[in-house]
């Protein structure tokens, strides 16, 4: 049994990556914007996390392995704020890991929930106060529910979502809401608001047909894209307090993205994300963006820049991990080196948002998540 998808690509585990060069960074022509980036990685063994700050020229690291007891078979990373969650399972039980990166401190919420026959764990997700864990009651039916456990008290308290539903997507909690994307068995796309201060169901938005993806805007606000499969799109934004929904706004990007959260941006009238490449291809997927007044699209050439980091390196790498600084306008991308089958290793290239590498910085391990600046 599982909660969720881990944010490590599975190809790390198949080339088994290595660590064959010493930490350095490689600083590229491009002048480099006033950056401060924290990050989670890790090797075959051991969990790391990363501090990165351009201003000060500074770079910390941190094993999370030795401070926390965190071993590289977790289930799932969830961040709130400053605060990381690492979900473990063991023995039967699940357990919570914590860690505030500003502050340093860390907790444990050991065996916060004993597996049985009744229920069917699909993922996890927490705030201060409770953890929730979106199940299907009994197991083998699709009957999707929250379970949220009081932290303190180890409360436990029901709410059904929908019955026979047929997929539940990661969820996305955000200043006192759970956002939960899932397909009704009639292929109906639904996002389920659920109000964690009362658990209570706020609002059920229904896509029909339409695929939504999800993803917080720089001012706290909900936004939603959707799509007939990657064509006809249109975004609206949600207000964080009301959940009032903002005017529609169509636009002609003709791109598929998964159903639920994603990584992207809405700065001014441009969307920033990632691109799924064709495959075969020499990379996975690259950065792109969508002018919304122009309706072009720019992808980012990362082939040109995955062989000018290779030649740089002297290894072949895999893009991994992705993330969005908009405050330095970059894209974040994490990667592994593919040409030592021992240990596992790569580094993050910060590329700017107009496609020019600005940094490569080795690393020891494998980038795997990039914190969300708020």
């Amino acid at each position: 049994m599982k909660i969720g998808v881990k944010g490590v690509n599975a190809l790390i585990i198949l080339f088994l990556l290595s660590c064959s060069k010493d930490d350095g960074i490689v600083a590229n022509s491009a002048n480099e914007p006033d950056i401060d980036i924290t990050l989670i990685g890790e090797d075959s063994e051991r969990v790391y996390q990363y501090n990165y700050d351009s201003l000060k020229d500074t770079e910390v690291q941190s094993d999370l392995t030795q401070e926390l007891g965190l071993g590289s078979s977790y289930l799932t990373l969830r961040q709130e704020g400053n605060v990381l969650s690492f979900y473990i399972f063991a023995s039967g039980n699940f357990s919570l890991i914590q860690k505030n990166v500003e502050t340093g401190a860390s907790s444990l919420e050991a065996n916060f929930y004993v597996e049985n026959d009744e229920r069917n764990i699909l993922w996890g997700t927490n705030d201060q106060e409770n953890i929730y864990l979106g199940f299907f009651e009994p197991q083998g039916s699709s009957n999707f529910s929250v379970l949220t456990i009081d932290i303190s008290s180890g409360m436990q308290t029901e709410l059904l979502i929908e019955d026979n539903i047929q997929t539940s997507y990661q969820p996305i909690y955000h200043q006192g809401r759970l956002m939960l994307t899932y397909r009704d068995n009639a292929d109906n796309y639904k996002v389920a608001v659920v109000d964690t201060t009362t658990n209570t169901l706020e609002a059920r938005l229904e896509f029909g047909a339409l695929v939504p993806n999800i993803f917080i805007d720089a001012l706290g606000d909900v936004v939603i894209l959707k799509s007939n499969r990657g064509e006809n799109y249109s975004y609206t934004i949600y207000d964080t307090g009301t959940f009032e929904p903002g005017s529609e706004v169509d636009f002609s990007l003709t791109r598929y993205f998964d159903p639920g959260s994603l990584t992207a941006r809405l700065i001014g009238q441009k969307l920033f994300y990632y691109s799924r490449y064709a495959q075969p291809a020499e990379v996975l997927f690259g950065p792109a963006s969508f002018d919304l007044n122009t309706n072009i699209e720019t992808l980012v050439d990362m082939e040109r820049i995955v062989n000018e980091v290779e030649n740089q390196n002297g290894n072949s790498i895999q893009l991994i991990s992705q993330g969005i600084d908009e405050k330095s306008e970059s894209y974040l991308v994490g990667y592994a080196n593919l040409n030592n089958s021992n240990m596992l290793n790569g580094g993050m290239l910060i590329v700017s948002f107009e496609g020019e590498l600005i940094k490569n910085i080795e690393l020891p391990f494998v980038p795997t998540y990039f914190l969300t600046q708020e």
